[in-house]
């Protein structure tokens, strides 16, 4: 049976911090930092999300990730991945994530438009934007 040996860490507006106890702030609306640690134990990159979708929503996706990559699936850049949705595929992309690269899981809108189409939904697109452009002080305006 398989089992989850990797964490998520979610970083997201309303989230309190493990180690300040602080309430998180500082992201812009719609987006947060949520990765796992732990995939170099299978030879893979992490995964992340920065689109802030529900907490149960983010676990599933990057869970389901996690167990394709422990059951030995591998993924790559601008990889297309079926069996995360029923009606579309999600991406998998490279971006840096505080030092380290990661795969980030890009979701479509409900058109199933990607966010570098231009008639994609403007809350998608904020999936494009560097990890460190997630964060309103950033100057990022919507």
């Amino acid at each position: 049976m398989a089992k989850i040996d990797w964490i998520i860490h979610c970083c997201a507006n309303g989230v309190v911090c493990d180690g300040c106890n602080k309430v998180e702030t500082g992201f812009l609306q719609y987006a947060c930092n949520a990765h796992t640690h732990g995939m170099e134990r299978y030879h893979h990159m992490d995964f992340q999300m920065v689109l802030f979708l529900p907490l149960e929503e983010i676990g599933r996706i990057l869970n389901t990730l996690g167990l394709r990559v422990q059951a030995g699936e591998r993924f790559h850049d601008g990889d297309l991945v079926s069996g995360i949705y029923e009606d579309c595929d999600i991406r998998l992309n490279e971006y840096e994530e505080t030092g380290r690269t990661v795969l980030r899981v890009i979701i479509p809108d409900k058109y199933n438009v990607f966010p570098e189409e231009e008639r994609c939904m403007p809350v998608y697109r904020l999936q494009l934007l560097d990890t460190d452009d997630l964060y309103s002080e950033s100057g990022w305006s919507s």
